[in-house]
Formats: C-alpha cells, structure tokens, sequence
C-alpha cells in the first residue's frame, strides 16, 4: 500500500496526474464548500461579508506577487526538463523567488502607508480582518511558485496537495474545533484559521519542492535568461491578473454600489458554481505541462488528444452538477446555507449556465499559455475585463447580485468562444467537446 502511493505521488504520468488531480481537488472543492457553509452559518451576514471581502483584498493584492510567474514556471521547468537544462531551472528560481520577496516588501510597505490616511477608517471589523489576513501575501505568493515548479516536473499530486486539500481540511478542523468548544467565530478568527493552514501547507509544500528538486540543484551553476522571461511574463502577468480581477472585482463593486451583504450572498453563489468547474480546474493542472512537453515535440496528434479527451472528461462531470443546481439550487441553499441565503439561488443558476459553457468549451486559455500564445491570450483578457468593468456597475446598481452574475457568466461564454476561433486559427487544434 505504502509503495502504491509512493508510485501515485511521484509518478510522472499524465493518468496518475489526472486522477490524482481529481482526487485532490475534489476534497479540496468539499472542504471549501464545508468551510463556506459553516463561515455563513456562524458569522452573521454581515460578517460573512467583511471575511470575503479581506479574503478577496489579499488575492487581487497577490496578483503583483506572482504576477504571472507560476505560468511561466510551469511552461519553461517543463521545457529545460525536456531539453535537460537544470542549470537554467535553477537561475529560474532565484530570479522569480527573489522577484516575489521584492514584491511582497512593497506591497507591506505601501499597507502600512496607506493604513493611516485610508483603510484605518473602515469599520473596525474589516481593518482588523485585513490586519490578519496580510499574513497570507507571503505564503500564497511563494506557495504558488513552489507549485507551478512542481508542477513544470509533472509532480501534480505533489505540487497540489499543500494548498489546496490539506490547507482547506486544516481550515476546516479549526473551524469545527472553534464550533464544538462554543468558542465565538469572527471574521477576524476566521482569517487567522486561513493564515494558521497556510503556513502548515506551505512547510509541507517546501518539504516536497526540497526533495524532489532543490537538493538535486545545489552544485549546480544556476544560468539566466532573463530577457527571454521577462519577455514572456508579461502576457501571463496580465492572463492571471486579469483572471483573478475578473472574479474578485466584482466584489468591490456589489459593495461600493450594493451591500456588503450582497457580497455575502454572490460569494455563496460562486462557492456553489465552483463545484460545477472544479474538474476543469484539477485536469488544467494536470495537463499543462503535459501540453508544453507536446509542443515542445511538436506532436500536435498527441496534443489533440489530451485536449479532447480532457473536454469530454470535464463535460460528462461538470453536467450533473450544474443540473442538480439550477434544478434544487433553492431548496439546497436553504437546507445548507440558511433561509437568509436563498437569494443566492438565481445567481448561482446563471453561474452555472457559464461554468457549463465554459465546460464545453475546454482548456483553450491553457492551450494558449502553454504553446507561447499566451500574448494572444493576454489582448482578449484586456479588452474581456474593461467590458466587465464597463457592464457590471449598471447591471449591479439595476439588478444587484443577478446583475453580477449575469455580467460574469456573458464574460466567461463570450471569451470562450473567441479563444476556441483563436485555438483552432493558430493551432489547428479543436479544445471542445465535440
């Protein structure tokens, strides 16, 4: 048995990486799904607010941490993996490492600037939830480069564990323990729960990057590119920028023009479309670089093959559970969140009308950034986001919540469809189900 998993974590094939991927997302969906139910039942609505909205702070803020790099990481540990280039794996993690710590000390520095003549004036609630939830910068921004290096090795399961299931089961545990000892949960204590998991992951995650990469690098002398990555940064910068805007933004704008109840409610509805999109997201993990190392050979059959067989994987998981929602959605919310999140219902079937198109679809974003077409990528992104700016004041001062979610899923089919035409035009590759 020992043997078995020891096979299944280290084992460099794309079927060990899928079903492993699946496996750990699906329990990390679970837990964050739990974690979302118990957060909206013992934090009032109110509060439940104040915890995303930090929660969302610190994501958007994280953005010119990694600024697109875990990407970049991924394709080219890939890449010198393929052509045996170690030194050039190793100068490529000094530069992007050193790169994150320079980011994180700006942004910690213009926190505590703009702590006394701007966000010290918040409800005290939100300012000491944001206080905590700083903590978190370090350890999701390196965390995610010490993930995508895994990941570039074809060490999935390794690369997904720490942060996804483990961090989102320790969260979890604190909260059920907080619950059973009747001790009162707060936004503030919620967040520390976050930080406290975080770090547990990511020593984990470090122990697994040591073992399986850095002590293999310490004689080696490191190479450096760094014109040709700088180069190539700039387009997954603005990719995984904007995907992270996109969807933390609209945040921002249900509680400038909305409430911060209503960021509750929409948080929920996501929470619940997540689960119709979480395969997508554990076989993209998967497979890229498994596609880079495709590209790299030029075998496009190969390619074709994986993007398929992904897409239909996706669709065949994705349908039951976007159905089961938009069908009992209400009745579900109800029995889980509470009666006073059953607005959250028409929300989360127009989320999952999205997720579901975005099921069909397939891994086209992916297939872009892994082939060096993610400038491609990026333009669409650009334009897609200001529209989404543009559409999502009117339609949330009009509509509030369903507004948001109208906004989001029209952005999401619409960019899809535009990168399938782009996919096929410059690859002649068919990312869909069909």
């Amino acid at each position: 048995m020992f043997n078995f998993f020891k096979q299944l974590f280290s084992k460099k094939d794309i079927r060990y990486a899928s079903v492993g991927s699946v496996g750990i997302k699906f329990g990390s969906a679970f837990f964050a799904f739990l974690n979302g139910v118990l957060l909206a039942r013992y934090l009032t609505v109110e509060g439940f607010g104040y915890y995303v909205l930090s929660f969302s702070t610190i994501m958007i803020l994280s953005i010119p941490i990694t600024a697109g790099i875990p990407s970049l990481i991924t394709r080219y540990v890939s890449k010198y993996e393929v052509n045996s280039n170690i030194a050039a794996i190793k100068g490529l993690l000094i530069r992007t490492n050193g790169y994150a710590l320079i980011a994180i000390a700006g942004i910690y520095a213009l926190a505590v600037l703009t702590y006394f003549f701007w966000w010290n004036q918040y409800a005290p609630v939100l300012v000491e939830t944001l206080f905590y939830a700083f903590l978190l910068l370090p350890l999701l921004g390196l965390g995610a480069l010490r993930s995508a290096a895994l990941r570039g090795l074809k060490l999935v399961i390794l690369a997904e564990l720490p942060d996804t299931l483990l961090r989102n089961g320790l969260l979890t545990v604190f909260i059920g323990v907080c619950i059973a000892s009747d001790i009162t949960l707060t936004p503030q204590l919620a967040i520390i729960f976050q930080v406290v998991s975080a770090a547990i992951g990511f020593v984990v995650g470090l122990y697994f990057l040591q073992k399986k990469l850095l002590r293999h690098l310490k004689s080696v002398t490191a190479k450096y590119h760094n014109k040709e990555w700088f180069k190539q940064t700039i387009p997954f910068s603005i990719n995984s920028g904007i995907q992270v805007l996109k969807l933390k933004l609209l945040s921002y704008v249900l509680v400038i023009f909305g409430s911060i109840e209503a960021v509750a409610i929409f948080d929920v509805a996501m929470r619940g479309a997540a689960l119709v999109s979480f395969t997508l997201d554990a076989l993209n993990m998967a497979i890229a670089p498994f596609i880079s190392s495709a590209f790299e050979h030029g075998n496009k059959k190969d390619l074709q093959n994986i993007v398929k067989k992904t897409a239909r994987i996706i669709f065949a998981t994705s349908l039951p559970v976007a159905l089961l929602f938009i069908i009992g959605g209400e009745q579900l919310i109800e029995l889980i969140f509470g009666i006073e999140y059953t607005l959250a219902y028409i929300p989360l079937a127009i989320l999952c009308v999205g997720q579901l198109v975005n099921a069909m679809t397939g891994s086209v974003g992916l297939v872009l950034n892994m082939t060096g077409y993610q400038s491609v990528f990026s333009k669409f992104n650009i334009i897609l986001l200001i529209i989404n700016l543009l559409c999502s004041i009117p339609a949330i001062i009009y509509f509030d919540v369903v507004g948001a979610s109208l906004v989001f899923s029209g952005i999401l089919i619409i960019q899809n469809i535009l990168l399938i035409y782009q996919v096929r035009k410059r690859l002649q590759i068919n990312t869909t189900i069909f």
